[in-house]
This record gives structure tokens, C-alpha cells and sequence, in this order.
């Protein structure tokens, strides 16, 4: 067999893949195909590339924002990102009634500890901005972890991860019901929700 390189005492091809096979972390490594079921792919019937699974939280965020424009009487008030400031992902006023309703809105939560807790923080320091921005209204204010339609849908060991904000972690349904929007999903019906925003943005690739 043609030795690679005689540099390092003329190890071969087949040198190497028998170190390639004998290695225990690399001999422990398998690949796992199946969907994680905490996140939204796992509702999806299509397979998705991560790119693709990106860019459909994205539609599904900007759907849910159209929505809420369009059958509430909210005021989108959503500010354009600029760089160094934290954006929100949902922003919405109610003039009348002096309200205003925060949103961040995650697909997957089930987040490592670090991150979890940034996602947190990051919340309550946009929820501590607004209270000084909107001194004058009630700020209501949730992280959405729209994989689920409910809050007790969520896995107890994920929840615990968000125990410095419990009371404001929200599945679909809750969020919906905070913003007075008549709409209620089950299981089935928020799958095939879903599943049309994803055939329709990435069906006609």
C-alpha cells in the first residue's frame, strides 16, 4: 500500500484507518437520526435541512405576528433591529387600555443550562427596559415555547430550567388566550398548522 508520507515513519492508509477504528471515543459515536422530540422539526412531516427548520421558526414567528395584528386589536409597535439592542421577537400595545405585551418565542427550549438561562435573562432585562420605556402601562410579557399548545405539555425537566420565570413560560394556547385572540389549538389541528406554513415555504424548493 503507498505510504503517505515518510515523515512520520511511513505510516500508510491503512495505518490510519486502524486508528480511525480503534479510537474508543470515535468507536462510541453513533448517529442518531430521529427527531427530537422537544423540538418543532418533530411536528413536521417533510424532512428539513437546520437551515430550513431556521427559517420556518421564522415564518411561523411572522405568521403569528400577522395574525395577532389582524384579528386583535393590538398595535404592532415591534421596533427595527439595530445593532447592540436586544430584540423582541413579539411587541405589541394596547392604546386604550394602556397595555403592552412582550413576546420571545422559542421553537426548541430545551436548551443546555447556559443558554437557558441567557434566553432568560434575556427576557427580564427587555421586560426591565419596557417598564422604564412604558412607565405609564402594564407590561404583560411571555416566553413562548411554541413546540407546545400548553404549558403543562412541556417536560417537567425542561420546565425546571425556566424556574426563575415559570410564571411566564407559555405554551401557543396561553399566548393566544393572553392576547385575546379566539383560538384554541389541539394536537391535531396545530400540527396541520404547522405543517401548511412549512409546505408552503419550502414545497415549491
Amino acid at each position: 500500500m503507498e505510504k503517505l508520507t515518510d515523515e512520520f515513519g511511513g505510516l500508510n492508509a491503512s495505518d490510519l484507518q486502524h486508528l480511525i477504528l480503534d479510537n474508543k471515543y470515535i468507536k462510541e459515536c453513533y448517529s442518531n437520526k430521529k427527531k427530537d422530540k422537544s423540538s418543532l422539526s418533530s411536528l413536521i412531516d417533510i424532512p428539513l435541512s437546520q437551515s430550513e427548520s431556521i427559517k420556518l421558526g421564522i415564518g411561523i414567528e411572522d405568521i403569528l405576528r400577522e395574525l395577532i395584528s389582524k384579528y386583535s386589536n393590538l398595535k404592532n409597535i415591534k421596533p427595527k433591529n439595530k445593532k447592540g439592542n436586544k430584540e423582541r421577537d413579539h411587541l405589541f400595545c394596547d392604546e386604550k387600555n394602556k397595555k403592552i405585551y412582550y413576546a420571545e418565542l422559542k421553537a426548541n427550549i430545551n436548551l443546555d443550562t447556559e443558554k437557558s438561562k441567557i434566553t432568560s435573562l434575556k427576557c427580564l432585562q427587555i421586560v426591565e427596559e419596557l417598564n422604564e420605556q412604558y412607565s405609564d402601562y402594564e407590561i404583560n410579557w411571555c416566553l413562548v415555547a411554541y413546540r407546545y399548545i400548553n404549558f403543562t405539555d412541556i417536560p417537567t425537566t425542561i420546565k425546571n430550567k425556566y424556574n426563575n420565570i415559570s410564571k411566564n413560560l407559555y405554551g401557543i394556547n396561553q399566548y393566544l388566550s393572553m392576547l385575546g385572540i379566539n383560538l384554541v389549538f389541539d394536537e391535531k389541528t396545530y400540527k396541520s398548522f404547522l405543517n401548511d406554513i412549512a409546505h408552503a415555504m419550502f414545497n415549491n424548493s
